[in-house]
């Protein structure tokens, strides 16, 4: 502990140094870049202005010296003073033009110095995300070693009391019993969580009927449950499947289907998933493992890559996206990528996946802003040639006029060099004015094309906003069910106390009361899922994507009779966001490409592999709905997790491996608001939308 408090001491110091250094950086440079930027635009706009009006009091100073040049002495001293006019007039425009061009340099320093002061903030912060990122996978994945050790101890405890049970032995069974009743109430079911509670609240002889019946009841009707959820949320063909595993009389057909038969009814359209993925042209790993998947041709080798293979061969992708866009990028967009190179893997995703359209129409804006800027400063340019032009020609006129012939002659050639130097500048205004235009519209389809990666992201989102949205009307239903089927047990039970029977009878009483109500409910699941997949039907038939609507921005809430329940549906939502999104509820069981059936979502998620983080922040969302419900919305339990909802916006719901764990300094630094958030690049590196 001293050790890793030392290291995190380290770490906050090396933090604090870098952004003194980069702070006292930009503070000497800030107004001044500041000032040269904002009058650059205004020097070129006034040079070229200033020529123009110097070019017409030259122009009119060598029309008198050519009007004068041929008569009296006087009329040629004349000639002289205004050809030395039309000079210092064509001089001054000379000397505005260069200073546009020296004012449009500083202004071209002061971007890049800005940009250069904001890329390195942007990579000590990445920097640190990636290595909170690292920490925290390293430590999921040892609390997922610990759930599977403690599922492991659950099952044995289970184990024994039932070999104690079978012998007889009543006392151990009881006492195994309870303690294993204890940890299924950690349990992600309802019904198991329910008849676990009925069995510790009774006599030895409910625990003993736990053991025998009541357990594994509970635990095959909260499979029920999930296939029913799996039925309202995926495609036809899954539903279907659903519908018959719930339509059959074998108590052990709901645990099939989530074990194997949801994989094999899903095979059809995964492949179609993985075909798409191929389609949208990936990476050569997500090509390569995509290939892989669909030679084997097997449902579980479609089903690995699209739960798997894909999110691995993606990240291995978007480094090698990211590394060349560093080299080829324009100068914004190389920022954003040596920043996402440096950072976890969800900002290269980020960035690959949409940022890069962003930044890229930055670049062309700022190409098109430099273009139009030296064109102007060009367009001065010429005039003020011209100007030096008819000056020189005053001057040639008026020193013909004092019989001044070598002087003349070398006026002449002043004349023809401003007027070579004007048609350069010209044809330069022209080459700019195509660049600016050029730019424009480049930047303009950066734009449509940022647009639609967000439009990709949103219909993502909904998508996953959709599945949680139905998981809360699901989770509603179990868990009245399972309230309705505790309540009869009791009832049953307290009849039988009271009518004198004795304890095992009693809890016979209320074991049976639970198979009545558990096949009350089976026969409701098996006529909702068949209506479901009616529905899902009816959906792909009209082309219609339920997810996508504006209903599915956001996880609903409205639960308020929850509240005995809201703290561990908190608690469960939260694991569920940290390990897999929706595998509490099924989703982590079909795949990504399955998860959501109805076209475009299925391709929205396939086309920018952001659904990896997208279940996870649905069900961020859900778990601060169940934090506040449960723990009261003013409580320090529900700030947090706001604070970590607010943060899985911003990553791609793997605010969980950035902030979850605690001290993560820059994981607190994203949740802020306002100018005081992030560096630009980091802030945008982080843009959901």
């Amino acid at each position: 502990k001293a050790q890793a408090e030392a290291a995190e001491a380290k770490r906050q110091a090396r933090i604090a140094s870098a952004n003194a250094q980069i702070a006292t950086n930009a503070a000497g440079t800030a107004q001044a870049l500041a000032n040269t930027a904002a009058s650059a635009a205004r020097t070129a706009r006034d040079a070229a202005n200033s020529a123009a009006g110097h070019a017409d009091k030259a122009a009119d100073a060598a029309e008198w010296a050519v009007k004068y040049a041929g008569q009296a002495v006087e009329y040629a001293k004349k000639s002289t003073e205004f050809a030395n006019a039309a000079t210092e007039a064509a001089n001054n425009a000379t000397a505005a033009v260069n200073q546009a061009v020296a004012v449009e340099k500083q202004a071209r320093d002061a971007e890049w110095q800005r940009l250069d002061d904001d890329v390195k903030q942007a990579l000590e912060e990445a920097r640190d995300l990636a290595q909170i990122e690292d920490q925290e996978r390293a430590e999921y994945a040892e609390k997922r070693t610990q759930a599977s050790q403690a599922e492991q101890a659950t099952k044995d405890l289970v184990a024994r009391a039932e070999a104690a049970l079978r012998a007889n032995d009543l006392g151990l069974a009881a006492t195994l019993g309870r303690k294993a009743a204890l940890a299924h109430l950690e349990s992600r079911g309802s019904w198991s969580r329910e008849a676990a509670r009925f069995a510790l609240s009774g006599a030895e002889a409910d625990v003993h009927g736990w053991i025998d019946t009541d357990r594994a009841l509970a635990q095959k009707q909260d499979d029920r449950e999930t296939v029913l959820y799996l039925a309202q949320i995926t495609s036809p063909d899954v539903a279907d499947a659903a519908t018959r595993a719930l339509e059959n009389d074998d108590p052990e057909a709901g645990t099939s289907f989530l074990a194997t038969g949801v994989v094999e009814a899903a095979a059809t359209d995964n492949r179609v998933a993985v075909s798409r993925v191929l389609s949208a042209g990936p990476g050569s790993a997500v090509t390569k493992a995509a290939d892989d998947a669909l030679n084997a041709g097997t449902a579980e080798a479609l089903y690995e890559f699209l739960s798997v293979t894909h999110e691995a061969a993606q990240r291995e992708d978007d480094a090698v996206a990211t590394a060349a866009l560093i080299q080829t990028g324009g100068p914004y967009t190389k920022a954003h990528a040596q920043a996402a190179m440096e950072g976890p893997t969800w900002m290269r995703r980020n960035f690959v996946a949409s940022v890069q359209y962003k930044t890229a129409q930055l670049d062309y804006d700022s190409a098109a802003h430099i273009a139009a800027v030296q064109g102007a400063i060009a367009a001065a340019a010429k005039i003020a040639n011209k100007a030096q032009e008819d000056a020189a020609r005053a001057q040639e006129a008026a020193a013909k006029a004092r019989n001044a012939a070598d002087e003349a002659l070398k006026w002449a050639d002043k004349a023809k060099a401003a007027a070579d130097q004007a048609a350069v500048a010209a044809k330069q205004a022209d080459s700019n004015a195509d660049a600016a235009e050029q730019s424009a519209r480049n930047a303009q389809a950066s734009a449509d094309r940022a647009k639609a990666a967000a439009a990709t992201a949103r219909t993502a989102a909904r998508s996953a906003n959709y599945s949680a949205n139905r998981a809360v009307d699901a989770a509603q239903r179990a868990v009245a069910s399972a309230n309705s089927a505790q309540a009869s047990a009791a009832s049953a039970r307290a009849s039988a106390v009271q009518a004198g029977k004795d304890a095992q009878t009693a809890a016979a009483a209320a074991s049976q009361a639970h198979q009545i109500a558990a096949a009350k409910r089976k026969a409701e699941i098996a006529a909702a899922a068949k209506k479901a997949a009616e529905e899902a039907r009816k959906a792909k038939e009209a082309g219609k994507n339920p997810a996508d609507t504006p209903d599915n921005d956001d996880v609903k809430g409205g639960l308020p009779w929850w509240k005995k329940d809201a703290r561990w549906l908190a608690n469960a939502t939260n694991w569920a966001s940290i390990g897999t999104g929706f595998a509490s509820v099924g989703i982590g069981l079909v795949g990504l490409g399955v998860g959501v059936f109805f076209p475009p979502a299925g391709v929205a998620l396939e086309g920018i592999a952001a659904g990896f983080g997208y279940a996870s922040l649905a069900f961020t969302g859900l778990n601060v709905l169940f934090t506040g419900i449960g723990y009261g919305w003013g409580s320090s339990e529900f700030q947090s997790s706001l604070g970590s909802a607010a943060l899985s916006v911003i990553t791609f719901g793997q605010s969980k491996w950035i902030g979850a764990l605690g001290g993560a300094k820059v994981a607190t630094k994203l949740t802020q608001a306002g100018h005081d958030l992030i560096s630009p690049v980091t802030g945008l590196l982080g843009s959901l939308f």
